[in-house]
């Protein structure tokens, strides 16, 4: 009767193998809509675009930088001055209305207007780069959430099944100690293996939870909001050469198109600070009434630039556009290292990547499925069979959890860049 119930532990063994090789690496089709209407890739990252509150944050800058350029377009509204009295004459019994009237309107004086204008034009150029810059880094993060999410998953299927095998196995070592096969331990060490079963798997399930997590919330939806993705882990792309990419990142890196309009705007406003120091000037007519004269005019009026010579409104430009071009050579030192540290630590993924091999893990399967029939049929203790299914389902584990760390590294990358890696030979479009 022990034999025949050992017997069936290989194909118990078959179904767990048979399982855990039904997970693919790599996939052709990540965004294919399934019946079951879980979530894409392209999907995650639409709704990202479309939910995330950060987005209406930077929109709602927009709007405000455009408020602005209209401010900046409009003139100033004329002044209306109204003086009445009275005009009273040595005959005390003659008193006649007396009233002073004026309209006035400033006049700037000329490109002052003009560069105040493009300084705020260029505020609302400095945002929608930044808004650009944000959707972009959103879906590279959107990516990155989902590949962790489908690998972590991969990892928690993985687990299920060593602990449903080691339970299993629970029952059989029980058998062989009850039959006098084996020794108590045997099946005190098999329960050990349970527990230690459980805890990698709570392991795994807290990992796959965090990056639901994080997947929603880029979202804009609930952390707790129920999630299940559609598609397999996807193809890397390939890396282009170090020096291409440091050329692409310093062309088409958003931060540095946002720091050097920044950098622009600086200059204008300076420009315009400068512009400053030229008086505007009022210009009307106006008008002194009585009942038997009418005095009409028109005046001119121009302050006098003795005291102030926007002096300290000057240093202050000068010093934001001096920091604002030291920042711009800052960031693009900074970019240059943290392309030149990813790229080098995306090879280093694909390398290790490169060690999990068909061969390798086929000959870890034969390897297990022969210590399960051995161990059946009596002839392998259950300690070496449990190292055999430990290095088996440890070694897949830690090919998935390779394979995440290599779309960690591209997102990391991709992220240090700007752009997604497929995209940086893209024509260029225009900013705003």
């Amino acid at each position: 009767m022990n034999r025949l119930y050992f017997c069936s532990l290989p194909l118990l063994l078959a179904v767990a193998l048979g399982s855990a090789n039904a997970f693919p690496a790599k996939s052709q089709d990540t965004n294919a809509i399934p019946d079951t209407g879980a979530l894409t890739l392209d999907a995650a990252i639409r709704l990202a675009l479309e939910d995330n509150p950060d987005l209406r944050v930077l929109a709602a800058d927009i709007a405000a930088a455009r408020g602005g350029v209209t401010t900046a377009k409009t003139w100033q509204n004329p002044d209306l001055s109204v003086a009445p009295g009275f005009k009273t004459f040595r005959d005390a019994s003659d008193t006649q209305f007396h009233g002073n009237f004026g309209l006035d309107q400033t006049f700037e004086w000329p490109g002052k207007r003009a560069l105040r204008r493009a300084v705020a034009e260029k505020n609302v150029a400095v945002r929608e780069l930044a808004l650009d810059g944000f959707r972009s880094q959103l879906a590279i993060q959107v990516r990155r959430a989902y590949f962790t999410l489908l690998a972590t998953r991969e990892v928690v299927g993985l687990r299920e099944q060593r602990l449903n095998l080691v339970r299993s196995f629970v029952d059989a070592a029980k058998k062989r100690v009850e039959g006098g096969y084996a020794p108590e331990f045997e099946a005190t060490k098999a329960e050990v293996e349970v527990v230690t079963a459980q805890k990698s798997l709570r392991e795994a399930q807290a990992q796959k939870d965090a990056a639901s997590v994080a997947l929603n919330a880029l979202m804009g939806q609930k952390p707790n909001a129920p999630l299940i993705i559609a598609g397999r882990l996807g193809d890397n792309v390939a890396l282009p050469s170090q020096s291409l990419l440091l050329e692409r990142a310093l062309i088409q890196n958003p931060a540095i198109k946002v720091q050097e309009a920044e950098a622009e705007r600086t200059g204008l406003s300076l420009q315009s600070v400068r512009k400053s120091r030229l008086p505007d000037f009022k210009a009307g007519p106006n008008l002194e009434y009585t009942r038997d004269e009418q005095i009409f005019g028109f005046g001119i009026t121009l302050p006098l630039p003795l005291w102030d010579n926007k002096k300290g409104e000057i240093a202050s430009a000068t010093a934001d556009q001096a920091k604002a071009l030291a920042e711009l050579e800052k960031l693009r030192r900074e970019i240059l290292r943290d392309v030149t540290t990813a790229s080098q630590n995306f090879t280093s993924a694909e390398e290790s990547l490169a060690f999990y091999t068909p061969e390798l893990r086929n000959k870890l399967k034969a390897s297990l499925e022969a210590a399960a029939q051995s161990y059946s049929e009596g002839r392998t203790p259950l300690l070496l069979y449990l190292e055999s299914q430990r290095t088996w389902f440890d070694t897949q584990a830690d090919y998935f959890d390779t394979l995440q760390k290599t779309f960690e590294a591209q997102a990391e990358l991709e992220s240090a860049i700007g752009v997604p890696l497929g995209q940086l030979f893209q024509p260029q479009t225009e900013s705003k």
